[in-house]
Parts: structure tokens; sequence; C-alpha cells
């Protein structure tokens, strides 16, 4: 049986100018006024853990909780500016649609996302994921696990749904994520732009995507 894991952070909500942003504001209270958004771009923090951005912009020898405080700190500025931009605080195109196809067809799916349990009770909450997942399975940083690009998340997410990773299709928004499910022995992977070439590095990537129409289309057979 195939089964779909999803990347949630710019794949099923369109966020990623909201770390941008947020990101910019935590930064400077650091001592870190100098990152602009070029510089952090070219670090390419999506898909990575808050862990390894707070060392490479903060310095490795902060201690565990220190790391811990300040990424709490910057994601409490991420969901506040989801909160004030309602507009865009949504799934992608299709993707209701295509969750609910999965539903109904009961086809096995998972979410693996690079977020800490603070951000992943919010979704839960605001786009009421228990609609279509079994959200104790969905696998997050949860400080067991090494952040992507290692395999870990999808090899755990995979195991989560009783699904070998060679029988899934995941969809990603970054590199990182994506070099991720490839080496967790992933199938296909379907990268997902909100722009053309905003991807970016396609090596692991097997087709591209603007939205769920297209797989859900495929998923229907037409």
């Amino acid at each position: 049986m195939q089964a779909i894991l999803f990347d949630f952070n710019g794949t099923m909500f369109f966020d990623s100018d909201k770390h941008d942003k947020a990101w910019q504001i935590f930064l400077p209270k650091y001592g870190r006024g100098d990152v602009s958004l070029e510089t952090l771009l070219e670090y390419n923090p999506h898909g990575r853990s808050n862990e390894a951005i707070i060392k490479h912009f903060l310095g490795n020898e902060l201690p565990a909780e220190k790391i811990f405080e300040l990424s709490e700190e910057k994601e409490s500025i991420y969901r506040q500016l989801c909160l004030e931009d309602p507009k865009s605080f949504c799934f992608v195109d299709g993707l209701n649609e295509f969750l609910d196809f999965l539903k109904e067809k009961d086809i096995p799916r998972n979410i693996a996302t690079a977020s800490e349990r603070s951000n992943l009770d919010f979704y839960i909450r605001e786009f009421h994921l228990a609609n279509w997942f079994d959200v104790d399975k969905i696998t997050y940083i949860d400080g067991t696990m090494r952040g992507k690009p290692e395999p870990d998340l999808y090899i755990k997410a995979a195991q989560n749904i009783g699904v070998p990773a060679e029988n899934c299709i995941v969809v990603e928004d970054s590199p990182h994520g994506a070099e991720s499910a490839k080496r967790a022995g992933v199938s296909t992977v379907y990268a997902i732009e909100k722009t053309p070439g905003a991807f970016g590095d396609l090596t692991y990537v097997d087709h591209v995507i603007s939205d769920f129409l297209p797989l859900l289309s495929r998923f229907q057979g037409r």
C-alpha cells in the first residue's frame, strides 16, 4: 500500500515568509542586527531545526536549556505573525480536498515536521489536524531525533503508520527536506513551491507542484 508523508511548514501551509520575518525580529535582540534577509536566505534555514539555526547565528557554545528558551521566543514571534495575517493563515490550494480524499479512501498518511512541540500544538489546534491525522503519530523535533537533512523524521513518520519508507510519497518545500526523505528510503519526492524556481536545488526531487490538485488527480487515477 502506498502512503503519503507531508512536511508541514512551507508545504501544507505557505509560511516561509513568516519564519524569515520572525528571525529578522529575533536575531537583532541578541546582537545579530547584521543578519539581512539575504544573509538569512543564503544560509537557507528552511527545513533546518531551530537548534541548528541558533547555533549558526548565535554560537555553538550555547547550552541546551538556553537554545530551547531562545527557540521558544522566536516561535512565539512567528505564531503571532501568523495570527496577525488571517488571510494567508490557511492550507495550500487543493489540500483540504486531497486530505478529505485520503481519509475517505483510508490511505495511510502522516506529517514529519522540523517544528518543535509548541508549534505542532498550534497547528493541531488552528488547522484542526485531528480531522485527518492521528496526531499522536506525527513526528517532530522532540529532542530524540536529528533534524533534516538527516533521515530520522521520515523514518519515524513511516514507522508510526506501519508503512515501509520505500512505499511512501513525500511532499516537501526545501532541499534539506527532500534529501531527508530520500535518505530515509522514500520512493518519490514532490517539491512544492509557491513561485516557480523557489524550491532551488532539485537533486532529490522527482516532481514539482505549486498546489495539491495534481496529487489529488494522481491518487484519483485521473
